[in-house]
């Protein structure tokens, strides 16, 4: 298996083990428990959101809503918590259950996003 390096500070590099490069943009929010909450990043494989409050545990499950608000598309998915940073109030889950057309709408909504934003 070849690992990708990535920087997290000047001077130390760590292994990334992630399948699916994450995005902070486009903007992606996903309701849980009837609140909205804007992810801090995603990628197809997962969510990053700043979701303390709902007091989840490492291998809870999650269920809800995932909305892209630029395309007003929307789709149920269930994931995973995989970790927890208590200091920066996030989360990270990782996609259990989700369509596959969820899948197909949010690798076409950052490739056009990204051919926006080159445009610019």
């Amino acid at each position: 298996m070849v690992h990708k390096s990535t920087r997290t500070s000047i001077s130390v590099d760590r292994l990334e083990f992630r399948r699916d490069r994450r995005y902070p943009v486009p903007p992606v929010v996903v309701r849980i428990l009837d609140r909205d909450y804007p992810t801090v990043n995603w990628s197809l494989s997962g969510i990053q959101v700043a979701a303390h409050e709902l007091g989840l545990a490492v291998a809870d499950g999650i269920a809800g809503t995932l909305h892209m608000p630029e395309t007003k598309n929307f789709f149920q998915f269930s994931a995973v918590v995989v970790w927890i940073d208590a200091q920066q109030g996030t989360i990270g889950a990782r996609f259990t259950d989700m369509p596959l057309d969820a899948v197909e709408t949010l690798d076409r909504y950052i490739s056009q996003w990204l051919r926006r934003t080159a445009r610019r």
